[in-house]
């Protein structure tokens, strides 16, 4: 099965990176596509399991069973199977939920429903198109500094591509800040402080 176009480009990159031949589409047999095929993989799954991005990020309504597990938390959740990073939830009326706790691989929760945003590892392995260009460069970078002792023998190239790699995370953790909203205001719905402050020494 030839590889996919998106995901060739990516390959190939990295290998003029470290000064290295082209494979070709229908290659699935040599030395050099069996080390950038791992080395892609493993590029996706650091990038997109350690950082997230908006690429990365999902949104999902889950339902809640009954669960008598935890005092307190009247409601089990099981994540998405894709689920890897949380990051938060909702409940129905679009506030932010606090009341929840992880145990047992699950969410508890005294909400019935909730809105979950997590992270999750895209497959990238059938299909790479859509991806911005510079989490594309992210990761062909990561790519070629993993295996440019390997294909090169160089630690020099190594240690400057490595470099460059470091570089392009930092450039594209601080784009990824500046797509999101400048700011998110504080209120009585989203705040734990002003919450427990309007409660203080009530029983």
């Amino acid at each position: 099965m030839a590889t996919e176009a998106t995901k060739l480009e990516i390959l190939n990159s990295a290998l003029r990176m470290v000064g290295s031949f082209h494979i070709d589409a229908d290659d699935e047999t040599s030395s050099t596509y069996e080390i950038t095929t791992r080395a892609f993989s493993q590029a996706v799954t650091e990038v997109f399991g350690d950082n997230i991005f908006n690429y990365n990020t999902k949104c999902t309504t889950l339902t809640g069973s009954v669960s008598t597990e935890l005092p307190n938390y009247d409601y089990e959740f099981t994540f998405p199977s894709d689920f890897n990073i949380f990051l938060f939830a909702e409940n129905d009326d679009g506030y932010i939920a606090s009341n929840y706790r992880f145990a047992n691989g699950k969410l508890y929760c005294s909400e019935e429903s909730l809105k979950l945003t997590y992270t999750y590892i895209p497959d990238l392995e059938t299909s790479a198109s859509g991806l911005p260009a510079f989490l594309t460069r992210l990761l062909t970078l990561h790519m070629a500094q993993n295996m440019a002792i390997e294909l090169s023998g160089s630690e020099n190239r190594h240690e400057i591509l490595f470099k460059q790699y470091t570089l392009a995370l930092r450039r594209a953790r601080t784009l990824e800040g500046r797509q999101g909203p400048a700011q998110q205001y504080i209120n009585d719905g989203n705040s734990q402080f002003i919450s427990a402050h309007q409660t203080y020494g009530k029983v």
